[in-house]
């Protein structure tokens, strides 16, 4: 019902109260204990009918990220349903999108050399067999479906450039997650219709590492996305057109079995939280706030897991009651259209748009040392003999779900 274990729950609580403190968080042992003896606590009780203790606010906040409804919530939990609206956006705001509380490396960790070199051995344990021994992330774009923007409610006023090619309003995130789906970068502010690439380049990250190139190619250090980027020193991206079981073809077929650790994690946060599966209905601020929430959550119960040693096992069972639920909701919104189409992201590999006008000296540059570095890249795959395995072998392939999730089989 919350998505997270009871024991989760509760350190979740604790480090809300290690950030805020007990007085603004108001758990039920610090009423019980501190404000039930003061004479203002029967005061409020006659007025407005008694605090509401933390954990009920956060438990409120965390069913209706799930997809809960704020009518029904406001009968469980005994509270007005207007109030309901303001408790979920307060606890968000001020709780789940505090970098006290929950924070992301972000550009950080992209100037911590160990940081990096720490997750590109992680990628280099997988099925790659040590040859993309640079990957340092795996990026991609998500398309977080809202409803149409206004100049009233949001100040903006052109909405189509919200319209994705998907055919709704959305917000493009641009992700970048490590070897164990964990968020390590994030961008929610580009409009649904930018293409990737354009998006990337428009956040701060992309203009960090620009400047600090030389310290990627000399480390030998990179980024993987699909074909929607631009080739470049630190991104590294598939070959086009690559003929089947060459050598070209083996490049893309491990550089994607790294980078489906991105799509992975769209996956689990779409069926982990259902307030994704519908146009997010609230001011822009707002829609924007709910998404980092949910990113940011997804990174706590993956630090939860890895902290107390869960088994895969445990995030499987998981994963298959969520899609369920997943189900019963398209099943009960046949008639919507791909208004409710659950886990888009931009999976599609498209090509970038041609630029217009002539580079720019630096594109040339990284575009060049990009072309040299996947070009050796591919030949220690030849050197190795390592081929995309055939679908009737033993190599572990994939497959996506009901709603996106990519999903081994």
């Amino acid at each position: 019902m919350f998505r997270m274990t009871k024991e989760c729950f509760d350190q979740l609580c604790r480090r809300i109260i290690a950030s805020v403190g007990e007085k603004k968080f108001k758990s039920e042992q610090y009423i019980e204990s501190v404000l039930k003896s003061k004479s203002i606590y029967a005061a409020h009780e006659m007025t407005s009918g008694g605090y509401i203790c933390g954990e009920v606010k956060l438990a409120l906040t965390l069913r209706m990220l799930a997809g809960g409804s704020y009518l029904d919530l406001s009968l469980i939990f005994h509270c007005r349903d207007t109030y309901v609206t303001t408790i979920f956006h307060n606890v968000i705001r001020e709780w789940i999108c505090n970098d006290d509380v929950i924070s992301y490396p972000n550009e950080l960790y992209f100037k911590d050399i160990e940081a990096m070199k720490k997750t590109a051995c992680g990628f280099a344990q997988g099925t790659n067999n040590g040859v993309l021994s640079g990957c340092i992330g795996a990026l991609d774009g998500w398309l977080v479906k809202i409803r149409k923007p206004s100049f009233k409610k949001d100040g903006i006023k052109n909405a189509a450039g919200y319209f994705s090619r998907k055919g709704f309003y959305a917000i493009n995130c641009q992700v970048i997650v490590d070897h164990k789906k964990r968020i390590l970068w994030r961008s929610i502010k580009c409009r649904g219709a930018e293409h990737d690439s354009t998006a990337f380049k428009k956040t701060k990250l992309y203009q960090l590492l620009v400047e600090d190139r030389d310290v990627f190619i000399r480390n030998r250090l990179y980024i993987i996305g699909d074909s929607a980027y631009a080739l470049m020193a630190f991104l590294l991206k598939p070959f086009d057109n690559a003929t089947p079981y060459s050598d070209e073809d083996a490049f893309n077929f491990y550089l994607s079995s790294s980078r489906i650790k991105v799509e992975c994690c769209f996956g689990e946060v779409d069926a982990r939280w259902g307030i994704l599966w519908k146009p997010l209905p609230y001011t822009m601020d707002d829609n924007l706030k709910v998404v980092d929430a949910t990113m940011r959550l997804h990174n706590f119960i993956v630090d939860y897991r890895e902290g107390n040693k869960e088994s895969e096992q445990t995030l499987v069972s998981e994963m298959s009651i969520f899609e369920q639920e997943t189900i019963a909701f398209m099943n009960s919104n046949n008639d919507e259209g791909d208004e409710f189409l659950i886990g888009v992201h931009n999976q599609s590999e498209e090509h970038i748009p041609n630029a217009v006008g002539r580079p720019r000296s630096v594109d040339v540059i990284l575009r060049d040392a990009g072309i040299a570095l996947r070009n050796s890249i591919c030949c220690k795959f030849k050197a190795r003999g390592m081929k995309r395995p055939d679908r009737l072998g033993t190599a572990q392939m994939y497959s996506r779900g009901y709603f996106g999730r990519v999903q081994e089989v």
